[in-house]
C-alpha cells in the first residue's frame, strides 16, 4: 500500500461530559457504522458513506463534528520532525495519517525531454527540508523497480503549498514529478 484516503470526524465534545458519554456514543457509531481507527476524539471511517452514517449519532448525542480527510500511510514510511505539523499517529492502531488538505505526496521520474542529466539523488537531498515523510512505493513511474535508483520508486510527502516548489527543483535536476495526491482547491467564494 502506498497510500489510502480515509474519512474522519473530528468531534468536539461538550465540557464536563464524563468518559462514560464518550462510550454511549461509540457504542451507538458501532450499531450504525463501522469505525476503521480512531484517535482521542478523531473517529476514522473507510469511506465517505461510513461517516455519513455516523452523522447521525452526533446529531443525537449533541456533539458537534467535523468532516476531514486523511491519507493513511505504511507503517514503513520515515517521518520528519515536521510530520506531527501535519499528521498524526494513531494511539488505538498505531497507524500514520497526514491530513489530506495539507499534504501532497509525489514520485521523482525521469523527464523524458529533460535538457539536464537525471540526478534523483541531488533532487531528493535538495528537496529534504520540505519533506514530511517518505517510503518507498509499490509501483516504480520508471517501471524499473527501483534497479540502480535509490529515489525513483520512493513516495515523499510535502505540504501541499510547496508543490510548485517541488517541481521547480525536480526540474533542475532532470526528473519529473509524478504526483499521487494532491488536495482539491477550495472553491472560489462569490
Amino acid at each position: 500500500m502506498d497510500f489510502m484516503l480515509k474519512y474522519a470526524l473530528a468531534m468536539h465534545m461538550p465540557e464536563g461530559k464524563r468518559a462514560g458519554y464518550y462510550a454511549q456514543i461509540v457504542k451507538a457509531l458501532a450499531e450504525r457504522t463501522s469505525l476503521f481507527d480512531r484517535d482521542k476524539e478523531l473517529l476514522i471511517f473507510s469511506s465517505p458513506e461510513e461517516r455519513s452514517a455516523a452523522e447521525p449519532v452526533m446529531t443525537q448525542y449533541a456533539v458537534p463534528a467535523e468532516p476531514i480527510d486523511l491519507l493513511l500511510l505504511p507503517a514503513s514510511l520515515q517521518a520528519r520532525p515536521t510530520f506531527t505539523d501535519f499528521g498524526f499517529v494513531s494511539r488505538l492502531e498505531q497507524q500514520p495519517y497526514l491530513y489530506a488538505d495539507m499534504a501532497a505526496l509525489f514520485q521523482l521520474t525521469h523527464a523524458p525531454a529533460a535538457s539536464r542529466s537525471y540526478e534523483p539523488a541531488s533532487a531528493a537531498a535538495q528537496l529534504d527540508e520540505h519533506v514530511l515523510a517518505d517510503w518507498p512505493a509499490a509501483f516504480d513511474p520508471d517501471g524499473k523497480d527501483g534497479a540502480g535508483d535509490d529515489y525513483g520508486p520512493t513516495i515523499f510527502a510535502i505540504e501541499a503549498q510547496h508543490d510548485r516548489l517541488v517541481e521547480a527543483i525536480a526540474e533542475a535536476y532532470g526528473c519529473a514529478v509524478q504526483w499521487r495526491y494532491r488536495p482539491q482547491p477550495a472553491p472560489h467564494a462569490k
